[in-house]
């Protein structure tokens, strides 16, 4: 949405659909929290071990955002410090009947193989050595062998690893050593765990594997069978990856979960593996007013002395006194409200007497 010149502002700061292109991710404010997973980050490039990082808050505190953030290229670029940056996959966890199954094809969706395999040959090695060193399990060596040939049409890897291999493509990926489907939570386990392997070996692309898990609380919505299938895939996916993955999983507190649920959902082997908590807790005035100051520097058009511009300060003030105790997304959806009405109306500046004529907008309706 694009804005009167008069305001001095490129957009709507505020937005509540997110960003598509990725430069207008942005981080404001709250640099206690965004250090913490710089350390993790880093510490997941220099140090090999795989590890499992909890984050925790209320909705709309911010979970999401960071898992978009950390994922830019650039940003992950700035946080290496060396050739190989880590690769970044960010996805929901399921709420369906087979949720393994359904977490691996929400990473098959985000791979292009054609990518990833020149990638692989420009490193110069020759990744079958690698794959050949992983373990006994003839298939997925076959699988993982097929992935990086580009002698193989990578339609046929994608429709095979999807499951919709015909008797046609069975038949050209016998020539490979293929020869059934996957079939079960072990094999999609498995091939993630090998695939993961070679993309951070030597001869690969990366120097991590950073997976984000958002929306971890539905978990608690799952059948017990399911639970204990996430549980096993989080469990299995570390212990097969033993080095190069690092973990987040995001948690919204709710009334079904919340922190100190987390034995009756996730399995004592798995929180023995979780490294970190990460907690969002809600805004104070302080640290609002800061994240405020860094969002309208972002989205700044010109210069002005009010760093809050287009709001005079007492309307900010205002705002977050009346809203106090609102998550963050709660405080960005005030302040987008107020923004767009003053827009459309026309106003130069945001002072108390706008504030008062869209009032109720903002904060809804009071006797």
């Amino acid at each position: 949405m694009s804005l009167s010149k008069n305001l001095k502002l490129k957009s709507n700061p505020f937005r509540m659909t997110p960003a598509i292109k990725p430069e207008e991710i942005f981080w404001a404010g709250f640099p206690e929290i965004k250090e913490k997973f710089e350390k993790r980050i880093k510490r997941s490039i220099k140090i090999k071990n795989s590890s499992l990082v909890l984050n925790w808050g209320e909705y709309g505190s911010g979970k999401t955002h960071a898992s978009r953030y950390f994922s830019r290229k650039d940003i992950l670029k700035n946080l290496s410090g060396q050739d190989k940056s880590p690769f970044s996959l960010v996805i929901p966890l399921p709420k369906g009947k087979d949720p393994v199954y359904q977490i691996y094809i929400s990473i098959i969706d985000k791979l292009n193989i054609e990518e990833l395999r020149k990638e692989v040959q420009a490193s110069g090695g020759d990744i079958n050595n690698y794959i050949d060193e992983l373990g006994d399990n003839i298939l997925m060596k076959s699988v993982l062998k097929a992935f990086f040939n580009d002698g193989i049409a990578a339609s046929i890897i994608k429709v095979y690893l999807y499951g919709n291999a015909n008797a046609k493509d069975m038949n050209e990926l016998g020539e490979s050593n293929i020869l059934r489907k996957f079939n079960g939570d072990e094999d999609y386990t498995g091939f993630l765990a090998g695939l993961f392997s070679c993309l951070t070996s030597e001869m690969g692309l990366f120097s991590s594997i950073v997976l984000w898990i958002d929306e971890f609380e539905d978990l608690a919505i799952l059948s017990s069978t399911n639970i204990d299938k996430a549980n096993n895939f989080l469990r299995e996916l570390l212990d097969n990856t033993p080095n190069n993955l690092l973990i987040f999983i995001n948690l919204t507190q709710s009334t079904l979960f919340g922190v100190e649920d987390l034995g009756e959902y996730i399995s004592e082997a798995v929180r023995s593996r979780i490294k970190d908590m990460i907690e969002f807790q809600l805004p104070n005035d302080t640290e609002f007013k800061k994240y405020l100051k860094d969002l309208i520097s972002f989205y700044r058009e010109g210069t002005d002395t009010n760093p809050y511009f287009p709001f005079d300060e007492d309307v900010v003030d205002w705002i977050i006194k009346e809203k106090e105790g609102a998550s963050l997304r709660a405080l960005n959806e005030a302040f987008s409200i107020l923004l767009e009405l003053a827009d459309l109306e026309s106003k130069s500046k945001i002072d108390m007497s706008v504030l008062n004529e869209f009032k109720s907008d903002v904060v809804g309706w009071k006797e």
